[in-house]
């Protein structure tokens, strides 16, 4: 379970760097397996990430302070690379 664990750490911390890249992301720091995010339409983004396939939780109605936020778990290399991929997809258009 520790080498998985850490694992996952080495995952999320490189997703974060990554979501952290793209234009118009604000990520925030997590210690779990997933990640929270905001871009400028949560709406949006997250029904072009379904459309692509990709499951996320768009929290921006739960409370104010989560107004156009995202929570993504952390998975596979090759699951991450997906989102990441659709997600920039998402943010251009």
């Amino acid at each position: 379970l520790d080498a998985q664990a850490d694992l996952l750490n080495v995952a999320r911390d490189a997703m974060k760097e990554q979501l952290a890249a793209l234009p118009g992301v604000e990520v925030f720091d997590s210690s779990a397996n997933f990640l929270l995010f905001r871009v400028n339409d949560s709406e949006s983004v997250t029904a072009k990430l379904v459309d692509g396939k990709v499951l996320v939780k768009n929290l921006g109605k739960m409370h104010g302070l989560l107004a156009n936020c995202i929570r993504v778990t952390v998975s596979t290399p090759e699951e991450n690379a997906v989102f990441l991929s659709t997600l920039t997809e998402a943010l251009k258009s």
